[in-house]
């Protein structure tokens, strides 16, 4: 092929040679037919020396699963197998345009010998989840003038998959142990009355009971027979529900409301798995994504950051249909919380709370509103300031009826912004916690 070299000798030839002919300059003629046949001889020349079948090409990257914002090492070494030398080769290796280059150029220009080695590295940072490619890696060849040059690709692409953010989580950690934690948020686990090893208190005796739970001394002072109590521990089944309709794709980019409801999906399973709950996540918009069930397994963590990782917001929310195909999966009472932003028909939405209470389920709903995820107000003209504020307050009416009919079945309404995300989560996973919803 060409390069932008040899195009510029061609124009340039062509236009001394159209010139020559045109003033009658056999001077400007011949330098015209020199640049020509320049050009077209050394063609076939590089075509015949022009073979990098001896270049290999080997990237290693140091690690293919990384969280949103974290940083991979990508070193790339060209090896020249053959006998001959190549005096300008170059090698480009590609990379997510949507990722940062942080530290080093993907690219390398140099001579290299026969039998040796050239290897180069560079640093990315990783800025959206998601499932992407490194590469492929691009080996140009050019001859020693500049007019021609040969690529090819010679390594494929390595397959790197982005989890969302984790710096939620690791904020969380900084903040200390669990008593620190309980202090902040309220942090309590969930006890029921039984065959536990706390005490709870007494109550009356009742025919059947075990003599063993008797306490004789306290028997004695009330002048009535009363038995023991005990708190055991009950663990907490929970279902994440992440609406990734198209409406949730709104809001600042990397700040969507779909990518505040994931990140708040992460910080709930986290912490559910912290505390040996059962947490579950449900993909969802006009039809089920993907579901992850209940399950405290080491690898259920990352099991779900894969399921979020590939969350696109587009279609509708069903939620009828999503509820269902959990139901169906779920045989024990369980908490759903579910990260919805209501701008579909409150019909659907009803039923399928109606199904889900019917099934002795509970449910939390935790809703972005739209306009705080938009462009602040004072960033708008007068007439697109009266039109925000209008649609503002007709979805916050909207909402507002939807809210009340919920309440009907006993499921709360939380509206949230980004700023009060991730604390509303934590808040009502605590308070689902202390009520005992859900109970395994």
């Amino acid at each position: 092929m060409i390069t932008q070299r040899g195009f510029l000798v061609m124009f340039s030839g062509v236009l001394l040679l159209a010139s020559g002919f045109s003033f009658v300059n056999w001077y400007l003629t011949v330098i015209g037919v020199y640049l020509l046949v320049g050009l077209v001889v050394t063609l076939p020349l590089f075509a015949m020396t022009a073979n990098i079948a001896g270049i290999e090409v080997e990237r290693d990257v140091d690690k293919t699963q990384v969280f949103s914002g974290d940083f991979l090492r990508v070193k790339v070494t060209i090896h020249n197998r053959s006998r001959r030398h190549f005096d300008f080769i170059e090698v480009h290796d590609a990379y997510p345009e949507t990722w940062i280059l942080a530290i080093g150029e993907n690219f390398m220009a140099s001579r290299i010998e026969p039998g040796r080695s050239i290897t180069f590295s560079y640093i990315l940072q990783a800025r959206m989840r998601g499932r992407y490619e490194l590469g492929p890696t691009n080996v140009i060849m050019r001859d020693r003038l500049g007019f021609h040059y040969y690529t090819r690709s010679l390594v494929a692409p390595t397959e790197v998959l982005v989890y969302p953010t984790w710096k939620d989580v690791r904020r969380l950690e900084a903040l200390g142990k669990q008593r620190q934690l309980g202090l902040m948020f309220g942090s309590h686990r969930t006890k029921i009355v039984g065959m536990g090893t706390e005490f709870a208190g007494f109550r009356e005796y009742v025919p059947g009971d075990p003599f063993r739970l008797i306490d004789w001394k306290s028997s004695a002072r009330r002048g009535e027979m009363v038995v023991k109590q005990f708190e055991m521990e009950k663990n907490v089944q929970i279902v994440c529900m992440v609406d990734t309709s198209g409406s949730m794709g709104n809001g600042y980019p990397e700040n969507t409301k779909l990518e505040y409801a994931i990140r708040a999906a992460v910080m709930l399973t986290h912490m559910g798995l912290e505390k040996n709950d059962l947490v579950g996540t449900c993909v969802f918009s006009d039809g089920v994504h993907s579901y992850v069930p209940p399950g405290t397994l080491q690898t259920h963590m990352y099991d779900v950051l894969e399921t979020l990782a590939m969350a696109e917001p587009k279609g509708w929310s069903n939620f009828e249909a999503a509820i269902d195909y959990v139901v169906q999966r779920t045989r024990k009472r369980t908490v759903f919380f579910w990260l919805t932003d209501l701008e579909e028909s409150p019909a659907p939405l009803l039923n399928a709370m109606k199904t889900l209470v019917a099934n002795g389920h509970r449910a939390f709903v935790i809703s972005p509103f739209g306009p705080w995820f938009e462009a602040p107000v004072g960033q708008f003209g007068p007439v697109e300031r009266v039109l925000s504020e209008a649609v503002s307050e007709e979805l916050w009416e909207r909402r507002g009826k939807i809210s009340r009919a919920l309440a009907r079945f006993g499921i709360p309404v939380v509206n949230v912004g980004p700023e009060d995300f991730l604390p509303t989560i934590i808040r009502m996973y605590e308070q689902a916690k202390q009520k005992g919803v859900g109970l395994v």
